[in-house]
């Protein structure tokens, strides 16, 4: 029986052999690229959110102001139709009395 060698160093094909990329920089180029996008998306998202944030909490107070201006003015409103109405039932009480007559 034959012996055979086993010679894993070399390839009996040369052209089995796998042909390395004739440009990498292309692909880091692309891949930095892509990088600088969602970097860029990030940071803007985040921004965004904070400035919203900030919107949010300014309306927040400047509706807390007009509540608190509504519910004054409402409790005056309250205020002047009860002396309104104690003013009607006085008018109403001097205009059920006699006038005196001198």
């Amino acid at each position: 029986m034959t012996k055979y060698k086993l010679n894993y160093l070399s390839t009996p094909n040369p052209k089995a052999v796998i042909p390395k990329r004739s440009r990498p920089w292309a692909a880091s180029l692309v891949t930095g690229i892509i990088c600088l996008v969602f970097t860029m998306l990030f940071f803007g998202g985040l921004g965004t959110a904070f400035r919203f944030r900030g919107q949010h909490l300014t309306l927040r107070e400047q509706h807390d102001a007009l509540r608190l201006r509504y519910d004054s003015l409402y409790a005056a409103k309250l205020q002047t139709d009860r002396q309104l109405k104690e003013l009607q039932k006085q008018l109403e009480f001097l205009q059920r009395q006699p006038r005196p007559s001198y």
